[in-house]
């Protein structure tokens, strides 16, 4: 276990902005046809601009996107057999999260997810 809980600083609003967890779960209707629910989970957390070594883990056509990493309190599903990637949102924007970094050994459950904004439709 590591020595500082970093709950007290990702807590502190001179650090954490309001980010909007969404949890996307897909689901079969009588027709067949695949329809996606969206349950939304308040929280907040750090965000940041990704550092050089995030965007050369990424690949290269999302290295020219808005990317940005969050940390925040809870986990992140980025990708699962059978499950949609979360979607973080914050001030309007919609991040879809590509990979995530468990930090859970630092606090009360924290990670750190790199996300890559969505396009308007």
């Amino acid at each position: 276990m590591a020595q500082i809980d970093v709950d007290v600083l990702i807590g502190d609003p001179d650090f954490a902005d309001e980010v909007t967890q969404i949890k996307r779960t897909p689901t079969v209707n009588f027709r067949g046809e695949n329809l996606i629910t969206e349950e939304k989970i308040c929280t907040y957390g750090g965000i940041q601009p990704a550092s050089g070594k995030v965007l050369q883990r990424l690949p290269e056509s999302l290295r020219l996107a808005d990317v940005k990493s969050f940390w925040i309190r809870g986990t992140i599903t980025a990708t699962a057999p059978g499950k949609y990637t979360d979607i973080l949102e914050s001030k309007g924007k919609r991040y879809q999260v590509q990979t995530v970094m468990d930090w859970s050994n630092f606090g009360e459950g924290f990670a750190e997810g790199t996300c890559v904004a969505e396009l308007p439709s």
